[in-house]
């Protein structure tokens, strides 16, 4: 109709632009076409590279793109160097069993709440050690060393890769004062002490997971985990032992196993010895094959929060992690049990060559090791209240 202006449907197609690359959604939520410019064989030129995913990936092929001509493009932010180097480096320490996904989301978690919103943006060469020491002076110690420790991370990378001569947040700051935060409980119970603190747990529901922590050195989440199925009696010498596989841990948010454990040589067996062995072994012999040890009561997990609450009503003098600590200290000064034992019982790698190539302890030697101790030192002798009573 003359004079009447019909209006243009509207694109479909979304744009982002910055100064050296634009995003343009192709199919929503599918596909997306990034345009940059770049010097190659053929001169510098515009050129296009199509991403199929989410806006975020996107945004990552874009970032990658940006690091990868860094001659054309500005120095990346500490945030490009966290999303493109950082992050997908420690997805593949989760994926090769070098670090449990519980820690890489404490590490995404610091990241979001106290160095992306004050360094994401900012230019890698453009850290200066008098902001950094004025950001720090606005958290609590525990905010600032845990902010710390994935901004050290985030910096090295810019080093490495030549996009920051130094790395700035290894400086020598003024931390906050310890005065912002409790301190943090670091005591422990003697082996003597030990037997107080179970008769405490007796009968309870979080007796079994005690039992591992306290008699087998499991870390929380680890003591939480092995079901009943799991559990194997054995005897070594006169020595009652009792086996328990060690493959998954409770999740610390949540009520669910992950067989993705802290490291790749916290997959193991735990081994307790004496009475604790028995309690442990006819716990497990009264339960259903596929029920967790500490369990709810029908069968299902029990998340550590739940289980943190239980032990503090109980009035405990330390928190439950710190039986572990217990547990290698007897171990060695009252025990007189050798590092080298201690160390892969407890899940961790020896040092060195050995440590990483040769050194593979099996199960045998472990029950053999607890046997010798307990026999040399049998701590639970005049426990007498320390047996299964249904």
């Amino acid at each position: 109709m003359k004079g009447r202006t019909i209006p243009m449907a509207k694109s479909t197609r979304r744009r982002r632009r910055d100064a050296w690359a634009s995003i343009t959604e192709v199919r929503a939520g599918e596909c997306y076409r990034i345009r940059y410019w770049s010097t190659g064989p053929d001169g510098y030129r515009r050129r296009s590279r199509t991403v199929r995913g989410t806006r975020r990936d996107a945004e990552r092929v874009r970032a990658e793109l940006m690091l990868a001509h860094s001659e054309d493009a500005p120095c990346p932010t500490v945030g490009e160097v966290w999303e493109t180097r950082v992050l997908p480096d420690l997805e593949q320490r989760v994926a090769d069993g070098d670090v449990s996904a519980s820690t890489v989301q404490q590490y995404r978690n610091w990241w979001g709440k106290h160095v992306e919103p004050r360094w994401g943006s900012v230019a890698c060469d453009s850290v200066r050690p008098l902001e950094v020491q004025q950001w720090l002076s606005g958290l609590t110690r525990s905010q600032a060393s845990n902010a710390m420790l994935v901004a050290k991370k985030a910096m090295d990378y810019a080093v490495r890769f030549g996009w920051a001569p130094t790395n700035p947040m290894r400086e020598n700051y003024l931390m906050p004062a310890r005065s912002t935060v409790s301190a943090r409980d670091r005591g422990v119970w003697t082996l003597s002490e030990l037997g107080g603190v179970w008769r405490r747990v007796r009968g309870s529901w979080m007796e079994p997971a005690f039992i591992l922590s306290a008699f087998g050195g499991c870390r929380v989440g680890e003591a939480m985990a092995p079901r009943a199925r799991d559990v194997a009696l054995r005897e070594v010498d006169g020595v009652p032992v009792a086996v328990v596989s060690i493959t998954a841990q409770v999740e610390h948010h949540g009520k669910r196993l992950d067989t993705r454990m802290k490291t790749a040589d916290s997959a193991r067996v735990a081994v307790v010895a004496g009475r604790a062995a028995l309690v442990l072994a006819a716990i497990a012999a009264s339960l259903p094959p596929d029920w967790p040890l500490t369990n709810d009561g029908m069968g299902g997990i029990v998340s550590q929060s739940r289980f943190g609450d239980g032990w503090r009503r109980l009035g405990m003098e330390h928190p439950f992690r710190n039986l572990r600590n217990g547990w290698q200290t007897w171990m060695r000064w009252e025990l007189r049990v050798a590092p080298h034992f201690i160390e892969p019982m407890m899940g961790h790698r020896l040092k060195g060559t050995t440590g990483a190539y040769y050194d593979r302890p099996q199960a045998d030697v472990f029950c053999e090791v607890m046997a010798d101790a307990y026999r040399r030192h049998p701590y639970d002798a005049s426990w007498d209240w320390a047996v299964w009573d249904e």
